[in-house]
C-alpha cells in the first residue's frame, strides 16, 4: 500500500511540475502585453505632447504659416526619433492626411473608419488596443484618436477659412493635400504605435 500510496504522489507531484511552464508561459504573456500597453500609452502622450508644444510655440513666433511645417514635417522628425530611440513603430495617421507618410496602412484604415463613426456616434473613446497575429508575429497595436479642435481650424478647417498665406505654403509644399474641410470635432486621425509582444521590439 505504502508503495502505492508513493506512486500516486510521485504521479500528482509530476503532473503538477509539467504543468508549470505552460502557466508560466501564460503569466510572461500576460506580462509583456501589460509592459507594451504601458509603453504604447507613454510613448504616445510624449509625441502628443511634444507636437503639441511646438505647434504652440510656432505659432506665437511665426502664426499659423510657421505652424504648417510643424504639423507636417516636423512632426515626422519627432515621430522618427521616438520609433528610433524606443525600437517601436510610433507615428500620426490619418485618412485625410497632408504629408503622403501619414497616409495609414491597412489596418490603421480600418480602424479610423471605426473611429469615425464612433466619433459620430458620440462613442469614441481615448485609446484602443488589440493584439493581433502578423506573419506568425503577435504585436499590440494601439491607437490613441486625435480629434480637431478650434486650434487646428487655422489649417486644417474649411478652405474659405483658411488664412491666405496658409493655403499658399499648403499648396507649394502639399498639391495633394487632402487634410482640410474639418469641423471642430471631428476625427483627426490618431497616433498609432506597433510593438511586437514577443521581445518588446519591433
Amino acid at each position: 500500500m505504502k508503495g502505492k500510496r508513493g506512486l500516486a504522489l510521485l504521479a500528482v507531484c509530476f503532473m503538477v511540475v509539467s504543468s508549470l511552464p505552460a502557466d508560466a508561459q501564460k503569466g510572461s504573456k500576460d506580462i509583456a502585453f501589460e509592459k507594451a500597453l504601458l509603453d504604447a500609452r507613454q510613448v504616445s502622450s510624449q509625441l502628443a505632447e511634444k507636437v503639441r508644444g511646438l505647434l504652440l510655440q510656432e505659432i506665437e513666433k511665426g502664426g499659423f504659416s510657421s505652424a504648417v511645417r510643424v504639423c507636417s514635417e516636423t512632426a515626422q522628425e519627432i515621430s522618427k526619433k521616438f520609433a528610433t530611440q524606443t525600437g517601436y513603430y510610433i507615428r500620426r495617421v490619418s485618412l485625410k492626411y497632408r504629408n503622403p507618410r501619414n497616409a495609414p496602412d491597412d489596418y490603421e484604415r480600418r480602424k479610423l473608419g471605426e473611429f469615425d463613426r464612433l466619433n459620430r456616434e458620440k462613442k469614441l473613446s481615448n485609446e484602443y488596443v488589440e493584439v493581433v497575429n502578423e506573419q506568425g508575429v503577435e504585436y499590440l497595436r494601439y491607437m490613441r484618436p486625435l480629434v480637431a479642435a478650434d486650434l487646428c481650424m487655422n489649417c486644417h478647417g474649411p478652405k474659405e477659412n483658411i488664412p491666405p498665406e496658409v493655403k499658399v505654403i499648403v499648396a507649394e509644399k502639399y498639391p495633394e493635400d487632402r487634410a482640410t474641410g474639418f469641423l471642430v470635432g471631428d476625427l483627426r486621425g490618431a497616433i498609432s504605435v506597433k510593438i511586437t509582444l514577443e521581445g518588446g521590439r519591433r
